[in-house]
């Protein structure tokens, strides 16, 4: 079934409502009803400070996106281009029609909107030229045999009547997770979109998925094995993910109604390090492994999932962590060391990488703690720049990983009795 014609953009509410815009981290001065802002402040979403005489000070945090107050809307607005965080988010192929689409995108202020009509351009290319089928294991009652005969079931719940047939079978359908998770995702999408033509291409994709059931609301997203004959629906599927695990939510607070879709920064950085690693590292052998579970003391009392491991031949190789902004704290103004040093330690590691987005200006600067043989490697990676760039830093950091490990290995194995 062919495809529908990508929608054209839009960069704004129909409804005329003219938002307030903030960059992430940042503040903005306004004025406001008085409970509207009891409620921006109930919600947590952006910190809210008084000024007298209705004004009031919002200052933004980590998470990016839109927020409907009754007839107020704000605008968080990521530091990095809209197009290249959700290219972060669906970390999907680097050719020319993603370089047309992110072109396209460029004087889109509305992150909704630019989501909206990113998870159309990739749902059309999972989708092309038909959605995928496969099997699924189906258990019902038929008047026909099929399948494998449940026996047990059958004797208990039918008492010696001998149809309908208690059975197990398996399907071939659309309705597989894949398209299960899609589905759900542009459902989630469809209602805040003010364009009509983009909500017009968003019905005729679900109308491609007819027939299948969308992803339950509340339910995680499970990680899906990619082979040759989904590996198509990899990006819309990291998209739809993102939807559906951390994208929007709906809260009523006192009087006024609101509405959010919302990105958190820092995840969405933390994913796209895992899964560039992930790639990188994959003609190196091992596994790369998220917020891998385990504990510092041998207790078991104190609970550690670093953010990245690699492992290889039973043991973990190489640590990251995935820091989207260096926090300043001033009781604790070194915990990202602190946290990467317990890391070394548990996993008895000589070094490990502390990889941020955002250095506020620093320099990458390495640190050897006292006393302890461990090095904490720092690197930045600039999300901002071209996007090749930031592959490239990718593949340099697995690089450095690979031989930093391997180069350790033989000094070790050189001191050995």
């Amino acid at each position: 079934m062919p495809m529908p014609n990508r929608p054209t953009m839009t960069t704004g509410p129909a409804d005329g409502v003219a938002p307030i815009t903030v960059a992430e981290h940042a503040t903005v001065e306004v004025d406001l009803a008085a409970d509207v802002a009891a409620v921006i402040h109930a919600d947590g979403h952006l910190a809210v400070s008084p000024l007298g005489a209705g004004r009031y000070r919002l200052r933004a945090r980590h998470r990016v996106g839109v927020l409907r107050y009754g007839d107020v809307e704000v605008r968080i607005v990521p530091k990095v281009p809209i197009p290249r965080l959700l290219y972060l988010a669906a970390h999907g192929r680097l050719d020319a029609g993603w370089r047309d689409l992110e072109t396209r995108l460029a004087s889109v202020e509305d992150p909704r909107s630019a989501l909206a009509h990113v998870m159309v351009w990739h749902a059309e290319r999972a989708l092309r030229p038909t959605p995928l089928q496969g099997y699924r294991t189906e258990e019902s009652s038929e008047r026909h045999l099929r399948g494998r005969v449940l026996f047990e079931r059958q004797i208990a719940s039918r008492a010696g009547v001998a149809i309908p047939v208690a059975l197990r079978f398996d399907e071939f359908d659309l309705d597989i997770v894949e398209n299960r998770v899609l589905l759900a995702a542009l459902r989630r999408v469809e209602p805040v979109v003010d364009d009509p033509a983009l909500s017009r291409s968003l019905g005729r994709l679900r109308r491609v998925l007819d027939g299948v059931t969308p992803w339950a609301g509340g339910r995680p997203v499970p990680e899906i094995p990619w082979t040759r004959l989904n590996e198509r629906y990899r990006a819309a599927i990291r998209l739809a993910r993102l939807l559906l695990d951390h994208g929007s939510l709906e809260f009523d607070v006192g009087s006024v109604d609101g509405r959010a879709f919302l990105v958190d920064m820092p995840r969405v950085f933390e994913t796209f390090l895992t899964a560039s690693l992930t790639d990188a590292l994959a003609k190196s052998g091992g596994e790369v492994r998220a917020q891998h579970p385990t504990t510092l003391d041998e207790g078991d009392e104190i609970g550690m999932r670093p953010d990245i491991t690699w492992w290889r031949d039973g043991r973990c190789r190489a640590v990251v962590d995935a820091k989207y902004k260096r926090v300043s704290n001033a009781n604790y103004p070194n915990a990202d060391a602190y946290q990467m040093l317990a890391y070394c330690t548990r996993l008895g590691l000589d070094e490990g990488w502390l990889v941020y987005a955002d250095l506020d200006g620093g320099r990458p600067v390495s640190q050897v703690i006292r006393n302890a043989g461990v090095t904490i490697r720092v690197e930045s990676i600039d999300l901002g720049g071209p996007i090749e760039r930031l592959e490239v830093s990718v593949r340099a950091l697995a690089e450095q990983l690979v031989v930093d490990r391997t180069q350790a290995e033989k000094l070790r194995n050189r001191h050995r009795p």
